[in-house]
């Protein structure tokens, strides 16, 4: 069985109002990367997957149980979308970390370690000292690996990252796929989606490619 499968999901992208038809899964362990031209609805197909937007048609399986057997929120607990441009809550970094765990439905199945959290930041290269600083001054590459740190204390079952690398240099991108490399050998139930534009991420342990080919005349096949 796969950690997560979608099965014919239909969405409409781009100004020229192309269809994708697209089909695919995520064994348990491994990490998918959606790949494929401009215009082929990536970050579309990560957005739904997570249930922040809709498609026309299609279902998604997270360990053989539908997605409409879940509550919108409880299926975003476990499969946590990380966007290019992560948004971060007014306030200092410590209270965007803690502030998920004020929720009902988070504090029944997680609860807070601050001390991992620490430990997560400077394997990174984030001071804990950024703790008490406003989140609104962090650089876009300090503000996505913040955003990380936030998701992994979460203990998702699938992680939907969409370039997460984009506006790190190199010493921050490999600190970034080894951290998710140690997450994923962790726990064997655990999975990764992502979207990337560079070949920094073919180390990662088990890596699966999917393709969406935008084809003339809006078709995806």
């Amino acid at each position: 069985m796969s950690l997560l499968e979608f099965k014919d999901i239909e969405y409409l992208v781009g100004p020229e109002v192309h269809r994708i038809k697209v089909s695919g899964e995520l064994p348990a362990g491994c990490v998918l990367n959606i790949s494929g031209p401009s215009g082929s609805g990536k970050t579309t197909l990560l957005r739904i997957l997570a249930r922040l937007k809709m498609a026309e048609m299609g279902t998604v399986y997270l360990n053989g149980v539908s997605w409409d057997d879940f509550m919108p929120a409880s299926w975003r607990r476990r499969v946590s979308y990380l966007a290019q441009k992560p948004a971060l809550f007014d306030g200092s970094v410590r209270y965007n970390l803690v502030k998920p765990f004020e929720l009902a439905l988070v504090k029944q199945d997680v609860s807070l370690n601050l001390e991992r959290a620490v430990e997560m930041m400077e394997h990174l290269y984030l001071s804990s000292g950024l703790l008490d600083q406003d989140a609104r001054t962090l650089s876009g590459g300090e503000a996505s690996r913040v955003a990380l740190v936030r998701s992994l204390l979460l203990q998702p079952t699938v992680l939907l990252l969409d370039e997460p690398l984009a506006a790190l240099d190199s010493k921050s991108s490999n600190a970034v796929i080894d951290l998710l490399t140690s997450w994923l050998v962790q726990n064997k139930d655990r999975g990764v989606i992502l979207v990337s534009h560079t070949g920094d991420f073919q180390r990662l342990p088990n890596l699966q490619n999917l393709y969406l080919p935008v084809k003339e005349g809006g078709k995806v096949e």
